[in-house]
């Protein structure tokens, strides 16, 4: 099914087929295929098995753990859609182990820096960010100047009231 599974991700999305194999469920084997496969950079198709595996998991899906720094490290380099699609399994995986939380605040850190990443990265990053400053909030000081005009200027208004709302919480 492996190969299957590849051709049907190479080829435009087929989106019966895909509801279908997640309606149906995915095998362990299958998926942890596809779990390997959203690592690499395969341009037409890893970030189909990261939308995949989003979509078919459950919270804290067991079957991620063993993968979970492996998937944060492959974060970096991806196109922005592959990194948006990496970041919301990562995000599934709450709570983070504390190796995991520093790699991936590290990892959001820098592609919520990057200003000229697709909003949608910098959104799930920034959301991300201003969690783990509930949970750390000595981080807070500097969140507020990486949240400042300069980094949200390239989003959206709604985007930025979303961060405006989210960081006058902490205070």
């Amino acid at each position: 099914m492996s190969a299957q599974l590849l051709k049907l991700l190479e080829g435009g999305v087929d989106r019966e087929k895909i509801i279908s194999i997640l309606n149906n469920g995915i095998n362990t084997t299958d998926f942890d295929f596809l779990v390997s496969h959203m690592q690499k950079e395969v341009k037409s198709s890893s970030w189909r098995s990261a939308w995949i595996i989003n979509n078919a998991m459950k919270k804290n899906e067991e079957r991620i753990k063993k993968s979970l720094i492996k998937i944060i490290k492959s974060i970096t380099g991806k196109a922005d859609g592959h990194q948006r699609e990496l970041l919301k399994v990562v995000m599934k995986m709450e709570p983070l182990n504390e190796d995991a939380e520093g790699y991936f605040f590290d990892v959001c850190t820098n592609l919520w820096e990057d200003v000229n990443k697709q909003p949608a990265v910098r959104y799930y990053s920034g959301c991300y960010m201003l969690t783990m400053a509930t949970k750390y909030p000595e981080i807070k000081n500097e969140l507020e100047v990486l949240f400042g005009d300069y980094y949200t200027q390239s989003l959206s208004p709604g985007i930025k009231r979303i961060f405006e709302r989210k960081l006058a919480k902490l205070n």
